[in-house]
């Protein structure tokens, strides 16, 4: 199968999984609101940034196992390939012990760590252990990831996704049926979809990359050393993005309460969800860029990084502009026992980087590719500081809980704004020394393009003051087409055109 034609399979399957997810949520968190309330729904998002927390203290070993796994694949260098999979994987087995300890600990104090109501004590710290322990195992099976990233075959771990996500979907709505309601079942649902993931991965390394074995003989401590001297930058970096955005729930509960905590956690669904699809669309030009830097092609190279921010900045501009228009109504029909104005404010403020940063998203690829992630890191956690500072400030100097949700909303927001036009592009072009003009020439085609599709959405939206689930599908279709127009127009040039459409013909030939 030609590397094209293999690309838009990969994107379809990524784009189909993260559609399965997204209905998932879309059906499942009205139910799950109304059942257990905002408060209990937003105790999910807050233990799963308790395990950010705690898994930050892998990210040095395992976030560049996969580059380094690749790479020596490419190379033809089994050999090394082989400890580093097996270096990894006994030492996430240390790992987990060590930070099962700390867990223990946690859950037995939780009550006096975050405001729980007494009468869900018990069932978030169940909640909790569920997540901890779903957390330890994905851990410890965490570099069977890697084979379909070497094989380029990101379609197989889509319908794996897809059919995990679906088994979750099952487990819940049966837990809910069958028994009284309880915010632990999601942990649960949580594990045994985890353990479906993990087979299914097991299955896919004997299938794809069989030269790669688990074995004691092939434990290495300098692999393991080399992998922690490259990683340990992404610590920092990891740690920033964790405490940049989980700490936003933690300090609303903190600050403000349980409730609005969960407030706060409704309003991340759609933007997580709309990072979600684009990191997953993403994760389909790492392999291939990573074998074109294994083999020095760096022209080629150039050529897909450029290409590939042209296609980025026509798909982020009809999600983009889609939530900025219509989230409101969304939400009226959605969750419509919630404050509409107010869950569809504090979307807008977490959301208002998105059309600048979304379209640069495969920068992030050059990091962990050249094994350039030092400057990146310290960036992020000078950014993470002076968000940390300015949202500790903003919420003991104003009063107020939409002035409080809203500090906490927008502040990160706005920072990763001036990354997107500064760090992000400079850096990036001098890791793989190119010119930096041509990315930012892209992301002002994406911006001006977003601005126009938005303009537009919002002068339709004036024609239909009743909102509806078939009214708000047509805005969808509608936005779907435009920002395909205004995009292909603005953002690509002839030659992306053509090769578009003959990709899409030959893939259905």
């Amino acid at each position: 199968m030609s590397s094209k034609k293999r690309f838009i399979i990969n994107s379809f399957a990524q784009v189909f999984a993260f559609l399965v997810s997204l209905g998932i949520t879309f059906f499942l968190t009205p139910y799950i609101v109304s059942q257990l309330g905002a408060a209990a729904y937003g105790f999910v998002g807050l233990a799963s940034n308790f395990v950010g927390y705690a898994q930050i203290i892998t990210i040095a070993l395992n976030s560049m196992a996969g580059r380094f796994i690749t790479i020596s694949v490419h190379q033809n260098r089994i050999e090394d390939a082989r400890r580093y999979f097996s270096s990894v994987f006994f030492s996430n087995i240390i790992i987990v012990a060590f930070v099962s300890i700390i867990g223990v600990v946690v859950l037995a104090k939780l009550e006096c760590l975050i405001d729980i109501p007494p009468e869900l004590i018990r069932d978030v710290k169940l909640l909790f252990f569920c997540i901890f322990l779903n957390f330890f195992i994905s851990i410890i099976f965490n570099v069977y990831n890697v084979s379909t990233f070497i094989a380029n075959r990101l379609d197989l771990s889509s319908i794996r996704t897809i059919i995990a996500n679906i088994l979750k979907a099952i487990l819940l709505v049966g837990l809910f049926y069958l028994f009284d309601a309880a915010v632990w079942y999601i942990g649960l649902a949580t594990i045994i979809s985890t353990i479906y993931i993990i087979c299914t991965n097991i299955v896919l390394k004997r299938r794809l990359t069989p030269e790669l074995s688990v074995s004691l003989s092939h434990f290495d401590k300098n692999s393991i050393k080399e992998l922690l001297s490259a990683g340990v930058w992404n610590v920092v970096e990891k740690l920033s993005a964790i405490l940049s955005t989980g700490f936003d729930l933690l300090l609303a509960n903190l600050f403000i309460g349980a409730t609005q905590m969960g407030v706060l956690a409704i309003t991340r669904r759609i933007p997580t969800l709309t990072l979600t699809l684009f990191e997953r669309i993403n994760s389909i030009f790492a392999p291939p860029w990573t074998k074109l830097y294994a083999t020095d092609q760096n022209e080629a190279l150039h050529r897909q990084i450029i290409k590939t921010l042209r296609f980025f900045g026509l798909i982020s501009i009809i999600p983009n502009a889609f939530i900025f228009a219509f989230s409101d109504m969304f939400y009226a029909l959605w969750l419509p026992s919630q404050d509409t104005k107010l869950l569809y404010c504090l979307t807008l403020a977490a959301c208002i980087d998105l059309p600048i940063a979304m379209p640069l998203q495969p920068i992030y690829n050059l990091y962990p590719i050249t094994n350039k992630v030092k400057a990146n890191s310290l960036f992020s956690l000078f950014t993470f500081g002076l968000t940390f500072v300015i949202v500790f400030v903003g919420l003991n100097v104003t009063s107020g809980t939409f002035t409080h949700l809203m500090i906490i909303s927008c502040t990160s927001a706005v920072f990763n704004i001036v990354k997107a036009l500064t760090f992000l592009p400079l850096y990036g072009a001098h890791c793989i020394k190119m010119k930096a003009k041509f990315l930012y020439v892209c992301t002002i085609r994406s911006v001006l393009s977003f601005t126009v599709l938005l303009s537009l959405l919002l002068w339709i939206k004036t024609m239909f003051p009743q909102a509806s689930w078939e009214l708000l599908g047509v805005c969808g279709v509608v936005t779907c087409i435009l920002g395909t127009i205004i995009g292909s127009l603005i953002i690509l040039n002839s030659a992306d055109r053509k090769e578009i459409f003959g990709l899409v013909s030959k893939l259905f030939h």
